[in-house]
Parts: C-alpha cells; structure tokens; sequence
C-alpha cells in the first residue's frame, strides 16, 4: 500500500496487534519449562496480571490475550504450536468470541495490510467485503488523539499482560452494551474450541475454561448457562463482572483496581481445582 493511502488508513493499532501476538509467540517458545498460559483477547489482557499469578503460583505465567477481533483460530494457529504436554491453558473467552468468526477482521487486516498474504489466506475469511470496510472504518478511526494516548499509557509486562492502567478514560455508562444472542446456536468457533479442548487433552495438556473480565450494566444469563453447559462447565457466567469503577476504556478492559481483583478471584479458582485434582 502507497504512503498516501497508509496516511489516509492508519494501521498503528493492526500493528499493535501484529506486536503483542508475536511477542506472546516469542515468550511461549522460549519457555522450556511447563507453564500457564492465559489465552483470550484483550479482556485478558486487561483483565489478568500474569507476574503477580506467575509470582503466587510459583509457575511460568504467560498472558496471550490480544484482540478478540483476530478470531480464535487465528490466535489458535500461532499460539498452539508452542504448548507442550504439562502446560495448563486457561481460556477465559470473550462472549463475543464464541459467536465470531474462527479467522475476524482484524485477522484479515494483518494477513492484508501487513503481511500482503490475503491471496494465500483468502479462503480463510467470511464475507470478505464487510470485513474489508471494517478493517478501513478501524484504520480510519484508531488514531485519534485518545486513543493513540491510551496506547501509549498501557505497558506491557514480561509476562504479556498490561499494567500500570490506574485511571479510569470512559465512562461505562456511554459504552456499548455486550450483545448477547437471544438464543443459543452451535457456530463454527465454538466447534473450533471444543476441538481445540480434545487435542490438548490428547497431548497431556490441562484446559480451564472460565467466562471472561467484563462489564454490563443488565445482564440475562440464559445464553451463557447453555454457553457452557454446551462445553460441560459448571461455571458462573458472572465470576469476572466488573463493577462500574473497575472500568478503564471498554466492557473488555478492566483499569488497576478490577485488574488486581480479578486476578486475585482467578488465582483461587485455579488453586481450588488443583486441590480437587488431588
């Protein structure tokens, strides 16, 4: 793409994206030793302080969150190659996850802004057209002055997480609202997942499926219970819910005092069925 078009279209955040992806891929294959990994979007990697739980748990703690906009097989195909039998893989999933795509939008704007390989990955991607217009309409939008401070307000950690997000730059209240589906159908990505599951388990490898950090003001529960009743988890869809102070800038993304909480509640769930495995 010409520079006038790259002025026109601002790529940063996509990019943002291209980074943490492969430096989460870097950490996961430098690491020799069994480890946790957290994998997800950007609700864990807002939402989970990995140093603190690598510190508590005395184990090797990556966060591989990113942007539940890649799609989860997209995130799948460059984090999956790096678990190896030991590990233990924590998905807290966004409810936006299980309905999108296996290969989303912002997975498409890195295979074809960046990388110049859309030809090569094309049969990946659904409707090509609405995810082209919306990878334009992003590219248009992320770099506004706010956003482009809130970038560079989030630091990343060793273990991949963000920390450092004491403040609070949206008001809840003004974000759109989580859209549940009124009723529950099996889609692509959760076959994707479910299949996912059985091959760690074919290779020694511990999942824990758990919902995701999120905020919403009204919440009805049925999709979720059927949710993971479709995956065999008892689980409280609302284990993770953040209040409206724990907000930083999304129903995603939790700012330090949620982050510290949240952690603390993931710790003691992962704790608890380590005691009930032995």
């Amino acid at each position: 793409m010409k520079k006038s078009e790259e002025r026109l279209f601002n790529f940063d955040s996509i990019r943002k994206m291209e980074y943490l992806l492969t430096k989460k891929t870097a950490m996961l294959e430098a690491c020799m030793e069994e480890k946790i990994v957290l994998l997800g979007g950007s609700s864990v990697l807002y939402g989970f302080n990995t140093n603190e739980m690598q510190r508590r748990l005395g184990k090797p703690t990556f966060n591989a969150g990113v942007n539940v906009g890649l799609g989860f097989r997209y995130m799948l195909d460059k984090i999956e190659p790096h678990l190896k039998p030991g590990d233990h893989v924590v998905l807290p999933l966004e409810f936006n996850q299980y309905t999108n795509p296996p290969y989303y939008v912002f997975g498409f704007g890195i295979d074809t802004f960046l990388h110049r390989s859309y030809w090569q990955n094309q049969k990946k991607y659904q409707q090509k057209w609405k995810l082209l217009l919306i990878s334009l309409k992003h590219a248009r939008s992320s770099a506004t002055p706010e956003k482009l401070s809130r970038r560079k307000a989030a630091r990343i950690a060793d273990t991949g997480c963000y920390l450092g997000l004491d403040t609070q730059v949206r008001d809840p209240k003004t974000l759109n609202a989580i859209p549940f589906p009124e009723t529950f159908e099996e889609t692509k990505t959760m076959i994707e997942i479910a299949d996912f599951i059985a091959r760690c388990k074919a290779n020694d490898i511990q999942v824990t499926m758990l919902p995701p950090v999120f905020y919403t003001k009204n919440m009805t529960t049925t999709w979720t219970e059927k949710l993971y009743d479709y995956f065999q988890e008892t689980v409280a869809p609302e284990l993770f819910r953040l209040t409206e102070s724990e907000v930083y800038d999304s129903v995603y993304h939790a700012n330090h005092e949620g982050q510290k909480r949240v952690t603390n509640q993931l710790i003691q769930q992962l704790l608890e069925r380590e005691e009930l495995v032995e």
